[in-house]
């Protein structure tokens, strides 16, 4: 009898495994996000994280609709800084971004967890789901200190309210 409770657990981990060229894609996806931290002559050059071409269509969705409701004269919750390091500076000397662990969260969903050195000894932990869609591996969704729901979630609620600004 012992056989079939092995069977589903050593489909369940070959399931699990994040097969060679998708690690090498999201690996690829997680580096170029991170470049411009690295390569920039100075971190006071502007990089626009929401300017990103590889949101998933649902987080591009939802970036386009932020916006066109995001406040011309004020800042709102999501642009007084860097989604990407959650930042304003870094030192692009010493910018690192280092995947700490790759989960797959289902067939169609993974999870990188990260760490950034921002440099000055500054760094920050953050996870990055990417989803598969008909382009590739896309980046879904964000989970960081400053988006503790994600970065979906934040875009969701920071939507309600800049709707609710006087126009």
């Amino acid at each position: 009898m012992p056989a079939p409770t092995i069977l589903p657990a050593l489909l369940l981990s070959a399931a699990a495994a994040l097969i060679p060229a998708d690690r090498v894609a999201i690996d690829g996806a997680v580096a170029q996000i991170f470049a411009p931290y690295r390569h920039a002559a100075t971190s006071s050059q502007a990089i626009s994280s929401q300017d990103y071409r590889g949101f998933s269509a649902e987080t591009s969705a939802l970036i386009a609709h932020w916006a066109r409701v995001t406040p011309k004269d004020e800042v709102d919750d999501l642009s007084d800084g860097d989604w990407f390091c959650l930042c304003q500076d870094w030192d692009a000397r010493t910018f690192r971004a280092t995947i700490l662990t790759r989960e797959v969260l289902a067939p169609d969903r993974v999870q990188y967890r990260l760490r950034l050195n921002l440099g000055w000894h500054a760094r920050r932990d953050e996870r990055l789901v990417f989803r598969r869609e008909a382009r590739g591996w896309r980046l879904d969704d964000l989970y960081a200190s400053d988006y503790p729901r994600g970065l979906k979630q934040a875009l969701r609620e920071t939507i309600a309210a800049d709707e609710k600004l006087p126009k």
